[in-house]
């Protein structure tokens, strides 16, 4: 076959590709539902927590940590497409940020003098950071290998907002068992662990998701 007969052939195949964002949101949604069910088996749920969600303060460790997942996955699906050129959820993601930010130097700074690392440190810093972390490396390869289907303008941008989102939605499941509730706690080791997930996600989307 010629090449012009191939190129012709090509041409006339308008079949749509296959949308990328609900596959997505399906594959990583059910491996961070299944490592996330074996984590909580394996460490359990706080006793107490139909109570914990009645404190205005100790609730924001799932409204921060899920508004984070929910507009980095929506930066990363509109970044499935290569004719996109706006990303208008990076800037509120950006905003939710600096506002944790803000709450963080608020609280360092209420904090008494003397008590302001106990209550940073907790008595679960290394498992908090470790379980978020590694909780959220199969839901980030499991989209990531999806995302290789489309054509992300910004392969590196697209890798962090995966990182970011499966960051934030593992922190969230990871909440259910955490019974750290100082500002100081979840908002320095919960952001650290989502900006870890985002950094890892941003070094393997650059060079996965290159077209």
């Amino acid at each position: 076959m010629k090449t012009d007969q191939l190129i012709a052939i090509l041409s006339q195949d308008d079949t749509p590709p296959r949308p990328i964002a609900p596959r997505v949101m399906l594959r990583a949604g059910l491996a961070l539902a299944v490592v996330g069910t074996a984590l909580l088996a394996a460490l359990g749920i706080r006793p107490d927590l139909g109570q914990a969600l009645t404190n205005p303060v100790t609730l924001m460790k799932w409204v921060l940590p899920l508004t984070v997942g929910l507009l980095a996955m929506r930066a990363c699906m509109r970044l499935s497409r290569p004719e996109v050129t706006r990303v208008p959820a990076q800037t509120v993601l950006a905003f939710v940020g600096g506002a944790a930010l803000l709450w963080l130097v608020s609280a360092m700074i209420s904090a008494r003098e003397g008590n302001m690392w106990v209550q940073m440190q907790g008595n679960t810093l290394a498992i908090c950071l470790t379980s978020i972390t590694l909780l959220s490396m199969i839901p980030m390869a499991v989209g990531m290998m999806v995302l290789k289907d489309g054509a992300s303008p910004s392969p590196l941008r697209s890798g962090l907002f995966l990182g970011l989102a499966v960051g934030g939605f593992s922190a969230a499941l990871y909440a259910l068992h955490c019974n750290e509730d100082a500002p100081l706690f979840f908002l320095s080791w919960y952001g650290l662990a989502i900006l870890i997930t985002g950094a890892l996600g941003a070094l393997i989307g650059r060079v996965q998701l290159r077209w």
